[in-house]
Parts: C-alpha cells; sequence; structure tokens
C-alpha cells in the first residue's frame, strides 16, 4: 500500500497544510501532536475561519433575486486562502446547484441551487480583486460550474481580463462538455488554465493525491489540445 504526505508549508501565514494519502491513523494523530491544532480539509470543504460570504446584492424593490442572467451567478460562498482547490494560494468561487450529485459528495449541500443566494458577477470580481495580493489564482467549483455556463462564462471572462490563473472543477468529463457544442462551455474551457474533470467515484477515493477526490478525475492543463 502505498502512503504519501505531501506539506505544503506557509510561512507568510504561519501555517502548514498536510495533504494525506493511506496514511495510518497513528501517523495522522503523531503529526497533528507535533503541529499543533489539526483541521480536516478537502477539495471545497475549507477550513471554516477561510470562508467569506458576500453580501447579497440588492436590486429595485425585491428583497431577494431569483431570476439569473449572465451577470449573477448562484454562489453558494466566497472563501479566499484554500491550499487543496488548485496550485498555490486559491479564492474559491463556489457555486450552488447540482446535477450529477454524486454519491458521497463532500458538499451535499451544494446540491441544491436555492442553499446558495444570486449574487452579481460585478460583486464577486470586486471581492476577488480586494484579495489579489494574498492569492495566486482563482478556482471556480460547485456544486456544478457547468449548470451555469453563460455567468461561469462571464466571470471567468472578467478574471482573465485581470491576468488571472483560472482553475475549474466539474463532475462532468471533458469529452461530454465539447460534445454539448455550446458557445459559452467553450469559452470557459478555452479560458481555463486548469481543468479539473470527472465525477467523484466513492471506491476511487483512496490514494488520490493533491487536488483531486477521487482517482478518476483529471488535470488538463491545455484544454484546446484535447
Amino acid at each position: 500500500m502505498n502512503r504519501e504526505l505531501v506539506f505544503v508549508l506557509e510561512p507568510d501565514v504561519g501555517g502548514v497544510t498536510v495533504e494525506i494519502s493511506q496514511a495510518s491513523k497513528q501517523a495522522v494523530d503523531g503529526l497533528a501532536e507535533d503541529l499543533g491544532t489539526r483541521v480536516n480539509l478537502n477539495c471545497a470543504r475549507p477550513a471554516e475561519n477561510s470562508r467569506r460570504n458576500l453580501p447579497v446584492p440588492r436590486r429595485g424593490n425585491s428583497p431577494k433575486r431569483t431570476e439569473s442572467d449572465e451577470f449573477s451567478i448562484w454562489l453558494y460562498r466566497l472563501y479566499h486562502h484554500s491550499t487543496v482547490d488548485g496550485p498555490g494560494r486559491r479564492s474559491v468561487v463556489q457555486v450552488s446547484g447540482c446535477s450529477i450529485r454524486c454519491q458521497g459528495c463532500f458538499v451535499p449541500q451544494t446540491h441544491e441551487r436555492e442553499n446558495g443566494t444570486l449574487v452579481s458577477i460585478a460583486s464577486i470580481v470586486s471581492e476577488i480583486v480586494r484579495n489579489r495580493a494574498a492569492h495566486d489564482g482563482v478556482t471556480i467549483l460547485g456544486g456544478e460550474p457547468f449548470d451555469q455556463p453563460g455567468p461561469v462564462a462571464e466571470l471567468a471572462a472578467s478574471l482573465k481580463r485581470l491576468g488571472l490563473h483560472l482553475t475549474v472543477y466539474t463532475g462532468y468529463p471533458l469529452e461530454t462538455l465539447i460534445d454539448q457544442k455550446d458557445a459559452k462551455i467553450a469559452y470557459i474551457l478555452t479560458h481555463t488554465d486548469l481543468l479539473i474533470d470527472g465525477p467523484f467515484l466513492n471506491q476511487l477515493s483512496q490514494n488520490v493525491g493533491e487536488y483531486r477526490g477521487s482517482r478518476n478525475q483529471r488535470f488538463i492543463a491545455d484544454v484546446t489540445n484535447e
């Protein structure tokens, strides 16, 4: 059995993230004793103190918006300083709503769109810009980002105009997305620096390595060559 420990050191914030694959409980407990307080993390499941909720934008006299357009997105949460959702330290846009609903998903609360809030793309971009100095890029995950292709394409366009590295997670295989022949999906794919694709499969969740939930998921760094 392969056992792997990956240490992500963050001297500027005095932290360390340990990515563990197939390590024994005894080894994990020993690390916790040596390193201090332990907080369990996984992709799309950040530490509580890294979460940041955006204020809900108001439009007109409506107390809460319920109709989406390409300039607004169903958002579950926005958080910063993640080291498990892509390379480096990330700001993470986690959308709500998922049509795939993988069994054993780490964040089933994101499956229902109504568990999120409809917010403007502009407010998300403003929040990311305010924290730009503290991250190495932005990750969009869910839920399922490609269930909202119009808003996600608009968000991707705004982020790439700012020169930000973009990672996108999807439960759909890349081939399925390409077969949709949707211009908005194609735009997202061609403006994504790193795509992590495929559904979460609980039976393949062991010995995974960094940034993925299960071994079937792929890192695709140049979608245009696929």
